[in-house]
């Protein structure tokens, strides 16, 4: 079965009140996107690697690719104006049958370990996504004021996301 990732990328860094979006700041001396590229190859050699960025960040990401001598093999796509639109671009380089996952550019600390047992739900089930149980206290404001979460009900979702090649083509062909 063919294995895809798309690894979105579209950060511009103003949240975080820097110039460089975060996908290039340096980690241990190379981009994060480079770390973040070489965690799906770890995984396997096969993956065919989607980089999706916005447009305006393509000549630089050439750049720093050839800068750092950056050789992993990916496709590299345009992003679109929300994330949404950037996934179905790189979608359109996904093949079917297939598995693939999407996960964020600047998650390079995802263990191999889960995108393995991404993979392997997805498989099975036709989609995994990865979650954790929330470490801090939650509450939900309505109009009848603050009332508690119990955390041990709620979820954080966290990425790589994989699905069936088909199913997640097909869910973007919707909108």
């Amino acid at each position: 079965m063919n294995l895809y990732a798309v690894i979105v990328a579209g950060g511009s860094g103003k949240r975080m009140g820097i110039e460089t979006p975060k996908q290039f700041l340096e980690l241990s001396g190379r981009p994060v996107l480079m770390h973040t590229i070489e965690r799906f190859k770890s995984f396997s050699d096969a993956i065919e690697i989607i980089t999706v960025l916005p447009e305006n960040q393509l000549r630089h990401w050439m750049y720093l690719q050839e800068k750092y001598s950056f050789t992993v093999p990916q496709t590299i796509v345009k992003g679109g104006i929300h994330r949404f639109f950037s996934v179905k671009n790189g979608l359109k380089f996904v093949n079917v049958p297939g598995l693939v996952a999407i996960h964020d550019g600047v998650r390079p600390f995802v263990s191999i370990e889960t995108i393995k047992r991404c993979f392997e739900t997805a498989e099975k089930l036709g989609n995994a996504i990865p979650t954790v149980t929330p470490a801090d206290s939650l509450r939900i404001i309505t109009d009848q004021g603050s009332q508690p979460i119990n955390r041990l009900n709620a979820r954080q979702i966290q990425t790589p996301q994989v699905f069936s090649a088909e199913l997640i083509k097909n869910a973007y062909m919707q909108q």
